[in-house]
């Protein structure tokens, strides 16, 4: 019965630190980041050069087609950061990769703020579904 309730414990404390750690690593996306991205609706319509398309494992740019190897989660007040660390090929020289980071913010269901630094965040709009 005490071996039980010791299993018991050690699970239960297990368990609640993964819960509530401060940061939890991903190596996909999370749905609600999926889609097309544009600074603003019109961009979303000419499919414009600073656009990030998200995918489940990857995102691009017109310059770059980055493969996610780890995306850390970190809970803030108002929701999560979203850290992301990428192998990216070169949109113009596949051959040519190097390693990327790019730092999501969330602001609502159909808001972001992306960039490659938190003084590099910039604004975009989820575009609508073709």
């Amino acid at each position: 019965m005490m071996r039980m309730v010791g299993v018991i414990s050690a699970v239960s404390a297990l368990t609640s630190q993964v819960a509530f750690g401060d940061e939890v690593r991903h190596t996909a996306f999370a749905s609600a980041l999926l889609g097309t991205w544009a600074h603003s609706k019109e961009l979303c319509e000419v499919r414009d050069k600073s656009n990030i398309v998200i995918s489940e494992t990857k995102y691009s740019d017109s310059d770059m087609d980055c493969r996610v190897q780890v995306i850390v989660e970190t809970a803030v007040p108002l929701g999560s950061n979203y850290s992301v660390r990428a192998l990216c090929a070169n949109s113009s020289d596949p051959g040519k990769t190097s390693i990327a980071n790019l730092i999501i913010r969330p602001q609502s269901n159909d808001r972001i703020s992306a960039g490659k630094a938190f003084d590099d965040l910039k604004s975009y709009e989820r575009c609508p579904v073709r």
